[in-house]
């Protein structure tokens, strides 16, 4: 995915970015050889550790949202389409490059393919890896 950075921090020798990606803000931790720069464009992939029912009601489950992430000032809250399902993993799509695999047993709600999926993580649970196309 694309992903435009927007703010660095660095906290006990940990580089923490947030940045744009084309649906909203997400905020995680750097993972590079080479020190990441604001308003630098970048192609990246996430790990998201611990995910999280994000505890929403199904009328906010509608596809209104979807696809988006949003950044609180702790977790990112991501709104996803349920692409495909497996039988331990939801693909969940976010953009047309963008697309991560989230394991069923992490999340206490079900969901079905084609469905909007809601969930969340703390900013020091996803990892953001930059590549090179």
């Amino acid at each position: 995915m694309k992903f435009v950075i927007d703010e660095i921090e660095v906290q006990m020798c940990i580089t923490y970015v947030t940045g744009r990606t084309a649906v909203g803000t997400i905020k995680g931790v750097w993972h590079n050889a080479q020190a990441p720069l604001i308003g630098q464009h970048y192609h990246v992939e996430l790990d998201i550790y611990a995910p999280a029912d994000a505890g929403i009601s199904g009328l906010e489950r509608s596809k209104r949202r979807c696809p988006s992430v949003h950044f609180d000032g702790q977790n990112v809250l991501f709104h996803g389409i349920c692409e495909d399902i497996d039988e331990t993993v939801y693909y969940v799509r976010f953009d047309l490059d963008w697309l991560e695999m989230i394991e069923i047993n992490e999340l206490a709600v079900l969901y079905t393919k084609g469905e909007c999926m809601s969930f969340s993580a703390g900013y020091y649970f996803i990892e953001i890896y930059p590549y090179t196309i």
